[in-house]
């Protein structure tokens, strides 16, 4: 099998022009290294243009925003941030929905201190969507007041380049701006699937992040969850029961993967956060 794939490899690089180092694998050729540098460049420039908002830090302490800078009460954020990215790599998954079985659970805060946490690896490009429509929160948590939402997006009223925020330049995020009444037809549309497959292809994130409604709330969760590879599943302790994420586990897992379940506010714990995957 080895010599199988040190063959194949070979073949691929004899095609694209490249020489074979000592060790069977292709070095990149002048050529190749001057094609990766311009799409690097290319894509540096499209994540550029998105204006720069820059949150205070008394606002991200009073969201209980704790990962954007290393610190004692972000290390479970950290943690979780980092088992996600293995996860994701290992399963070649991109979207990652954040929900939970009701309001109140920790879901929002979880994917702030994500996309904060992120902003720390320069090497992973990060996305942030407030697809929470009826109770957006991302904006409020960040202390954002947008001109325009993701529902302008989604309408094709407003270009992605022109409603989206950086808060680091490896960091986007889609804010919106006011409650939507009946959400779950905006995200059921085929121009919402269309606009999210675009926005991809445009900026080529490492990992696109959606906050997402309660699964027991509404319906609009179960519309947009067949868009993502995966969802977390965030849960409080001292009032989600068992009954309610075995509930909301089997429900997800209609429409897509389950990347793992987070139990928060645990009275027992240090910090108040755990993870189950």
């Amino acid at each position: 099998m080895e010599k199988l794939q040190a063959a194949l490899a070979k073949a691929r690089a004899q095609r694209d022009g490249e020489p074979i180092s000592r060790g069977g694998r292709p070095e990149l050729s002048a050529r190749a290294k001057s094609r990766r540098i311009a799409e690097s460049e290319a894509k540096d420039s499209v994540w550029s243009a998105i204006p720069l908002f820059e949150p205070t830090a008394r606002r991200m302490q009073q969201s209980r925003i704790f990962s954007a800078d290393a610190s004692n009460e972000g290390t479970h954020f950290d943690i979780l941030r980092t088992k996600l990215l293995l996860e994701m790599r290992r399963n070649n998954w991109k979207r990652i929905a954040i929900t939970s079985a009701l309001a109140g659970s920790g879901k929002t805060t979880t994917a702030c201190n994500l996309i904060a946490g992120f902003g720390r690896q320069p090497e992973v490009r990060c996305m942030l969507f407030d697809v929470d429509l009826r109770r957006p929160s991302v904006a409020k948590f960040f202390g954002a007041t947008p001109e325009s939402g993701l529902v302008d997006v989604f309408e094709g009223n407003v270009p992605f380049a022109e409603q989206a925020v950086r808060i680091h330049p490896n960091t986007i995020m889609s804010m919106t701006n006011r409650p939507l009444r009946d959400p779950s037809q905006l995200l059921s549309k085929q121009q919402t699937a269309e606009t999210l497959d675009e926005i991809q292809q445009t900026y080529q994130p490492d990992i696109m992040l959606f906050d997402l409604p309660p699964v027991l709330v509404s319906d609009e969760t179960r519309a947009f969850l067949k868009l993502v590879d995966a969802a977390l599943i965030v849960a409080a302790s001292d009032t989600t029961s068992i009954a309610q994420v075995d509930e909301v586990e089997r429900e997800v897992s209609e429409y897509t993967n389950v990347a793992g379940v987070i139990l928060n506010k645990c009275r027992f714990m240090d910090e108040g956060y755990g993870y189950s995957y």
